[in-house]
């Protein structure tokens, strides 16, 4: 079929209307973008980056979601957020988990304590991991018997999460470029 114009034939272009995967990695590549530059990150977030960085390597990990339950009888705070299906992800592989009233809180802030424990369960769920010791480190602001002091110490040996002048600063909220970089060193860890 041609168009007949003033200046002569030509073929019509064709517009092609991108498939739902193209139309997500754009979208997953603009998000990455935005939380590079946040200067703090919510829960969905760290399920958009959990799933994002490693997604394709879930095969790997033990899904031990009975160890941490979804909660499916309660309200869903998750529906109509685009971080959806990531945080369903999270959730099914046992990385992350809802609240003991069975919400998920996506907009609630992170701080460096509860990245460290995400980390420290995704760890959990992957057999093959070896847990790197780098010898011995003070950390001024974490006692030795915090409930958080395991998940810190790994974070830190892994170099995932680093101290400044022996300070974790655990109640910090953890800023997008942090949480990117920690879950790429994680990624960057298990291809090795």
């Amino acid at each position: 079929m041609f168009v007949l114009s003033l200046t002569g034939c030509f073929p019509p272009t064709k517009t092609e209307i991108p498939s739902i995967d193209k139309r997500r990695k754009e979208w997953e590549k603009e998000r990455i973008s935005t939380l590079l530059s946040s200067d703090r990150v919510k829960r969905k977030d760290i399920a958009f980056l959990l799933a994002y960085y490693l997604g394709d390597l879930a095969v790997f990990f033990e899904v031990n979601p009975e160890l941490y339950p979804v909660y499916s009888d309660v309200s869903d705070d998750t529906k109509g957020l685009k971080e959806k299906i990531y945080i369903d992800k999270t959730l099914k592989m046992g990385w992350m988990r809802n609240f003991p009233d069975g919400r998920f809180y996506p907009i609630d802030d992170i701080k460096r304590f509860q990245l460290a424990i995400i980390l420290y369960r995704v760890s959990e769920s992957l057999p093959i991991l070896e847990e790197k010791n780098t010898g011995h480190f003070e950390i001024r602001d974490v006692a030795d018997s915090d409930y958080t002091f395991k998940a810190i110490t790994f974070v830190i040996n892994n170099g995932f999460l680093k101290l400044t002048d022996g300070y974790f600063f655990k109640n910090k909220s953890v800023t997008g470029y942090e949480a990117a970089r920690c879950f790429s060193v994680f990624r960057k860890k298990l291809k090795k």
